[in-house]
């Protein structure tokens, strides 16, 4: 069987079982790989050579998301009426973009996953793979991972200017200056941990506000990077950001909570919650954090919980476990380890 056709099966049978996000990209992948490794490729010979030239392809640009060759310079559009050295008009640029370590590491390992799953799929003529080709290979990881987490100063500041933040609201009226949704989407992310894009795609009929204490929030497994449901509780801060964004909607009974300011039938993008949060920050006379913008306060609200139960934690914040949580959310902060200095206790014999 060649690598086309393994990829087929997989897309037939094991992506369809994959949340939306996972299944666009595997549809990505798929023609990353194809391209790289070529349609015809025995996935049984797949060499160490192939494994690492794809790494460093990957890392240095050569090739792009879908496995397109990018070459390494290029007109540049901006500056096309200056000449260049080679006289054919326009200054040559490096049209290749590095990506991180981590991007790589995604793309080897669910190659891997792939072929795994080849290992364990029986057709009338057997498995697909009697064995692994690249099991023992390498996988590279980020040595030093950019993961800045985002302080409660810093929520404070952009918070007090995140009702100045505007947006052109069109619903086929004419367009109208408005609010924009950053205040409320600020506060459920603050106070909900979860993703951007489970939380620009909550509907209406997601919540239940009827349930005690203060409410909770469905969070549906279509949005949820595992493929998960799961009913979690709210604190007031939340209940107040929902209730804000109800009354704005007036009071409509169904439909997105935050939805497009272009098109109430679609939610807003995370695109434009980013243009927003960017904005904001300029406002508030804040500097970018490195490497990070909305996951920053999804690793605040983990970092803040460490002294909680990591299983509830975990459930809570929308994480399959607590490993991955404790592993790149939550971080060291100075008062906590402040305490474990302070807080030992003698061991003595017996």
């Amino acid at each position: 069987m060649d690598l086309g056709s393994l990829f087929d099966l997989y897309l037939r049978y094991r992506t369809p079982r994959k949340s939306a996000r996972e299944r666009r990209a595997d549809a990505r992948r798929v023609q990353m790989w194809t391209r790289f490794l070529g349609r015809e490729k025995d996935p049984a010979e797949i060499t160490l050579r192939e494994w690492e030239s794809f790494q460093d392809a990957r890392c240095s640009g050569a090739i792009d998301a879908r496995g397109r060759t990018v070459t390494a310079a290029g007109p540049c559009t901006s500056c096309a009426v200056r000449p260049s050295v080679d006289g054919r008009g326009g200054e040559r640029v490096d049209r290749r973009r590095r990506v991180g370590w981590r991007t790589v590491e995604a793309d080897l390992k669910w190659l891997k996953w792939v072929l795994n799953w080849a290992t364990r799929w029986r057709t009338e003529d057997g498995y697909l793979l009697s064995e692994n080709p690249v099991r023992g290979f390498e996988i590279p990881g980020e040595k030093n991972p950019r993961r800045p987490v985002a302080t409660q100063d810093r929520y404070e500041a952009i918070r007090a200017v995140s009702d100045r933040v505007l947006m052109q609201a069109s619903h086929g009226d004419e367009p109208n200056t408005v609010r924009s949704h950053l205040s409320e989407l600020l506060d459920l992310a603050n106070g909900t941990g979860r993703r951007l894009s489970a939380i620009c795609a909550l509907r209406v009929e997601d919540l239940r506000l009827e349930r005690p204490p203060h409410g909770a929030i469905r969070w549906p497994a279509d949005t949820d990077k595992q493929g998960r449901e799961s009913l979690v509780p709210i604190a007031p801060a939340v209940r107040a950001a929902i209730e804000r964004a109800l009354r704005e909607r007036e009071g409509s009974p169904s439909g997105y909570l935050f939805p497009s300011p272009a098109d109430p039938h679609v939610p807003v993008s995370r695109h434009l919650a980013d243009k927003w949060l960017r904005q904001a920050e300029r406002l508030a006379g804040l500097e970018p954090q490195d490497g990070s913008l909305w996951h920053a306060y999804r690793r605040k609200w983990a970092t803040e919980r460490k002294h909680l139960p990591p299983t509830d934690v975990a459930a809570a914040g929308g994480w399959a476990g607590p490993e991955s949580m404790q592993r790149s959310y939550q971080h060291a902060d100075q008062a906590t380890m402040l305490r474990v200095v302070l807080g030992a206790r003698d061991l003595e014999e017996g």
